[in-house]
């Protein structure tokens, strides 16, 4: 299948989805908006008649000629309103009132009087004090032969010093079908403006997928006839396109680096997404008009996304300069436990803040031939992880000796819970991560990816186990916790 059918088909696509959706809205909610606003003014109405009215069911006088022929003449004057284009006649209304017990005393259609009225909705929620509406259909099976009943409550008050009694109920009733011109208006209007929008759309959408295939084939036709003495096609209308064909061309120089620069980039777009989010949300929030508790709290969680942007940050600079560089590492000779030493006074605060319980098990003079940058990254990753699958005041544990077989062992122990079955073999797989105990938030999957790759340049080893209690004899007594195991030769 072409490009050209193709964007021609999901834009089509698009523009069917889209006209679903318009219609699903009409129905969802400009239907339901319009009976609104007609039970709107019901109840205005309603409670408006209901005062009107007061003096008349106090005395009763609802029963009598005079007030039906008054009632008739007001339902039956003539109407001469152009409302959106439709000429409307007639009052579409009727009204009904019930004394306080709910029977029915007076009904403009003359149907209903001497019913009880108590059990329907609309009086019988509004002789309990509530607001009482009720809708029902003349037709079972059609929807627009139901008529929307709002009722209002009917007070008398017989002197200025005495409380207001309930004497009834007065309800007005209005056919869903003196709304439904309004609403088909809106229906056929809508249809019209979707289906010139449909056309024209998909008129456009045939243009622009026709240049841009002429456009492609430009751009094709030039990469497989691609050599020094070509020519880079130009556009004139097309920045992008252009970009592509510069990019087409310096690819010769540059397709070794192209599959790890896209991976690097998609991971670190991804990656961002979390914290920017977080750091956004946490944004629009401090502009509106918060308390000084809450301004902090936002503004510290904005300090800690950007610190973990850092890291992360800094993490990938690392994982692609340790990828880029592979076998390139510069050897020397120093004091590993200086360098631990070192490390450990870096996460002083760190330690300091959750109180571990820091031991040290080190040979003083442990000197090794390595690349000390990196290997510093690799303790610093490691005791990142001790201290955040660490509890406050738990025990962590720092081991370096040298075997009897000239290797040098080094061991971080920390309590805290076991790593799960599953991940002990995904562990130093790049971006995999567990939730953190306290935050349940997830690092980048970074840090012993790196750990992995720099014992492997050195040609050493490292594992990852789960350790029970009181199994490591020399910090007696110990909790659970897990175990990193270094072999360096």
């Amino acid at each position: 299948m072409s490009i050209f059918i193709r964007i021609w088909f999901f834009f089509g696509l698009i523009i069917l989805l889209g006209l679903w959706f318009m219609s699903d809205t009409f129905n969802q909610q400009v239907k339901p908006n319009v009976r609104q606003v007609v039970e709107d003014t019901l109840a205005e109405n309603a409670n408006i008649i209901a005062m009107l009215v007061s003096e008349d069911v106090h005395e009763n006088k609802v029963s009598t000629a005079q007030f039906d022929e008054k009632i008739q003449k007001a339902l039956n004057r003539k109407l001469n309103a152009n409302i959106w284009q439709h000429n409307k006649k007639e009052i579409n209304q009727q009204i009904y009132i019930t004394d306080a017990k709910g029977i029915v005393i007076y009904d403009s259609q003359g149907i209903a009087t001497g019913q009880d009225y108590s059990r329907w909705n609309d009086v019988y929620l509004t002789l309990q004090g509530k607001y009482g509406v009720r809708s029902t259909r003349s037709y079972e099976g059609d929807s627009n032969s139901s008529t929307m009943f709002i009722a209002a409550p009917i007070y008398y008050q017989a002197a200025p010093n005495q409380q207001q009694k309930l004497i009834g109920v007065v309800s007005i009733g209005k056919p869903n079908s003196s709304v439904q011109p309004y609403i088909q208006r809106a229906e056929d209007q809508l249809l019209r403006q979707a289906a010139w929008i449909t056309l024209l759309s998909l008129f456009l959408a045939s243009l622009v997928a026709y240049w841009l295939k002429h456009s492609i084939d430009r751009v094709r036709k030039y990469a497989q006839a691609l050599a020094p003495v070509n020519q880079t096609p130009y556009f004139r209308s097309a920045k992008e396109l252009n970009q592509v064909a510069q990019a087409v061309e310096n690819m010769r120089e540059k397709l070794e680096d192209r599959a790890y620069v896209e991976h690097y980039v998609n991971t670190l777009t991804h990656e961002l997404k979390s914290p920017l989010t977080a750091i956004q949300a946490s944004a629009e929030l401090l502009k509106e008009d918060l308390p000084l508790n809450d301004q902090q709290q936002f503004a510290s969680h904005i300090h800690g996304q950007s610190q973990r942007l850092k890291t992360l940050i800094d993490r990938m600079l690392l994982l692609t300069r340790l990828e880029k560089s592979k076998h390139q590492i510069e050897i020397q000779s120093f004091n590993l436990s200086q360098l631990i030493q070192h490390v450990l006074d870096q996460h002083a605060s760190q330690i300091h803040a959750k109180k571990i319980q820091c031991l040290l098990d080190i040979e003083t003079d442990c000197t090794i031939q390595a690349d000390r940058f990196w290997l510093q990254q690799t303790i610093a990753n490691l005791l990142d992880n001790a201290l955040d699958f660490s509890a406050e005041s738990a025990k962590i544990l720092i081991q370096l000796h040298r075997q009897s077989h000239q290797q040098i062992q080094l061991q971080i122990f920390n309590e805290g819970e076991w790593i799960p079955e599953y991940a002990l073999t995904q562990l130093f797989d790049t971006y995999f991560s567990l939730p953190r105990p306290i935050t349940q938030q997830r690092s980048s999957g970074i840090g012993l990816s790196i750990v992995k790759q720099v014992i492997e340049q050195h040609h050493g080893q490292i594992t990852i186990q789960n350790i029970q209690a009181n199994h490591i004899s020399s910090i007696q007594p110990h909790q659970q916790g897990v175990l990193v195991t270094i072999l360096l030769p």
